[in-house]
């Protein structure tokens, strides 16, 4: 999934560079308001998104396993305290 948010936000800059081509003067501005409001959007599920799938400073990553026949995903656990 990290991928896909990393390659979409690559592309982001790109796609509105060819909206901003194809809309040109011509176009309404409700159209581009639309546009940036769905951008924003966009950018704003993505960050919530890291924001909340993240593993709280601190914890180690566990990597995924499979147990029983069974794939158990990855996630975080609480560092052992010295």
């Amino acid at each position: 999934m990290l991928r896909f948010t990393e390659f979409g936000l690559f592309l982001v800059p790109f796609v509105l560079y060819v909206v901003w081509r194809i809309m040109g003067p011509r176009t309404p501005p409700w159209v581009m308001w639309l546009a940036l409001t769905t951008v924003v959007a966009l950018a704003g599920g993505a960050f919530w998104y890291g924001l909340s799938e993240r593993i709280p400073a601190g914890d180690a990553y566990v990597p995924a396993r499979i147990e029983n026949g069974k794939i158990v995903p990855g996630h975080g656990a609480p560092t052992a305290q010295p």
